[in-house]
């Protein structure tokens, strides 16, 4: 999936990398939505993916406020949680680059090297490439490995899937956000 502004999302992936540090009222955030075993599982991703996760939580919280008819602890678990799935590669910044670069640019290569990889393949860029394509599928089995409510699992398995009219108002709210962050 392409983003719209592709310039100002590679400005704010940059700025990430290099400001990628949790605060306190991160943790404190983090330990609110998560329970033990799911904090375990957010800690395994690169700080790059922790705050991209907090900031895609964030952007809920300034959209939902507490209003919301929507289960608030439900959507920030996932937003927490739904790129889970990229831990198991650890992705170095070369990695991140190339593999944005490949799906950008020959996304018909990239495609038919991820659908030939698989998370223990021997060829390192098939590797990266499933992960970066099937990593909310990874993230939905992890997730599910320790328990966590099927309805968030639900909602980290089907973030980068295209939308559809009958999906739930979760489901929009946390892809919008993943894309803006």
């Amino acid at each position: 999936m392409r983003p719209a502004n592709y310039p100002a999302k590679i400005f704010s992936v940059v700025k990430l990398l290099l400001t990628a540090r949790l605060r306190n009222e991160d943790i404190a955030f983090i330990r609110e939505y998560l329970n033990k075993q799911e904090q375990i599982l957010f800690y395994t991703l690169s700080a790059f993916d922790q705050k991209h996760s907090l900031n895609v939580a964030y952007t809920l919280r300034d959209w939902l406020g507490k209003r919301s008819k929507l289960r608030l602890d439900k959507i920030y678990k996932a937003a927490l949680l739904h790129d889970a799935g990229k831990a198991r590669a650890k992705l170095r910044l070369r990695d991140r680059v190339g593999q944005t670069l490949l799906f950008y640019f020959l996304s018909p290569l990239a495609n038919y090297l991820a659908d030939r990889g698989s998370l223990e393949h021997r060829a390192y860029w098939r590797r990266v490439l499933y992960v970066c394509k099937y990593h909310p599928r990874i993230g939905a089995m992890l997730a599910r490995e320790i328990k966590t409510e099927e309805g968030v699992v639900y909602l980290i398995e089907h973030h980068r899937d295209r939308e559809r009219l009958d999906e739930p108002k979760e489901l929009t709210m946390l892809r919008e956000a993943d894309e803006l962050n």
